[in-house]
């Protein structure tokens, strides 16, 4: 793309950096907007993970009724979480 040599010139970086430091920047921010979610859900529930959420349902401290959107939510972002881990180890790695 040129954008990324135009602005790798103007910052006198090479457009690899560039971009690697772009995508890690993007990764981060959007790791930190799930881990918030993550956080409102659990905080609402008195959970960290899906796992205590689940257990809670499974001895009837709370009902399916009132937790089903909340657990298929934080089912989703957990699992979005583990993709975005997994490509910043992935940027963390080219980086070496």
């Amino acid at each position: 793309m040129q954008i990324y040599e135009d602005v790798a010139h103007v910052l006198h970086l090479s457009k690899e950096k560039l971009e690697i430091e772009s995508i890690r920047t993007f990764l981060e921010k959007e790791l930190r907007n799930i881990e918030a979610e993550i956080f409102k859900i659990g905080a609402k529930h008195g959970i960290k993970s899906i796992f205590e959420l689940d257990e809670k349902l499974k001895i009837g401290e709370i009902k399916e009724k009132d937790m089903i959107e909340d657990f298929m939510e934080l089912d989703y972002l957990e699992s979005r979480r583990d993709d975005m881990l997994k490509a910043l180890e992935k940027i963390n790695w080219q980086k070496s």
